[in-house]
């Protein structure tokens, strides 16, 4: 099947869009979907793409599957393959920067919206009565801002916050008598305890960091499974364990083991 063309090819290019400002930029997307987005950055949580592509297309997504609530960088990645797959879905041969997007830099989300502006206006022709649905519109009233992430750091410059310089001074000389003495030596033991702990605590964020992404691309794998009726059931066991808490009794996660291995060992001999 040939893939639609996009009418016209556009490339993610700002030369090739209306010059608009960036408030302009923003004042149309939260007037399209009744949103309330600060900043252009806050378009990396791929709420307003989502929802602009179910008035444009409905039913390619689906307003119940985009996580209105993200705040997250998991959640970002969640929501950009939702777009990612409802352009697939429509034959338009398109690749969203997702990678680029979740990270909340200006630039990239600015650029990348400048181009969506495009093909928006394109597709929009001869739909200028175009809707946002109530719940569209009630989910954008209440969609929190995405949390900010603090600036590139490496483990030897990022550090949690430092003592305050009066925590770590020598006691002057006018101290009351009694007072025990902070020598320099202790002192540059606990700061560089300090550092140590500060690079532990970043490895331990990138390792979750990483498997949250992991998690989110096998949320989006077996959601897409359930809608095209393959392992359906076993699918929905899996979502099921996926979304546990820790209240949640624990499930025969022994058994669904047991019966994936049949299924792997089909693919594998094909």
């Amino acid at each position: 099947m040939n893939k639609t063309e996009l009418k016209p090819t556009v490339a993610l290019t700002s030369a090739t869009v209306d010059k608009m400002s960036r408030h302009d930029m923003l004042e149309w997307v939260n007037s399209t979907v009744h949103g309330q987005h600060k900043k252009i950055e806050e378009l990396c949580s791929g709420v307003a793409y989502c929802q602009m592509m179910e008035l444009l297309f409905p039913n390619c997504i689906g307003l119940k599957r985009i996580k209105t609530s993200a705040k997250l960088e998991h959640e970002f990645l969640y929501n950009l393959k939702l777009f990612q797959a409802a352009f697939i879905k429509l034959n338009f041969d398109k690749s969203v920067p997702i990678d680029r997007l979740m990270k909340g830099k200006f630039q990239d989300n600015f650029e990348f919206l400048q181009w969506f502006k495009k093909f928006f206006d394109t597709h929009s022709a001869g739909k200028e009565n175009l809707r946002v649905p109530a719940a569209m519109a009630a989910a954008a009233q209440n969609a929190p801002k995405p949390i900010k992430k603090p600036g590139n750091q490496t483990l030897g410059s990022a550090k949690t916050p430092a003592a305050k310089p009066d925590m770590l001074k020598t006691p002057k000389g006018t101290q009351q008598h009694g007072e025990r003495q902070v020598s320099p030596s202790t002192i540059r033991t606990l700061q560089e305890t300090q550092e140590q702990l500060a690079e532990q605590i970043l490895s331990v964020e990138h390792e979750r960091d990483t498997y949250y992404k992991k998690l989110a691309e096998i949320e989006v794998i077996l959601n897409e499974s359930v809608q095209n009726n393959i392992f359906v059931e076993w699918c929905n066991r899996a979502l099921t364990i996926l979304y546990a808490t820790d209240d949640t009794p624990p499930g025969p996660v022994d058994d669904l083991a047991q019966e994936m291995m049949p299924a792997l060992s089909l693919e594998t001999d094909i």
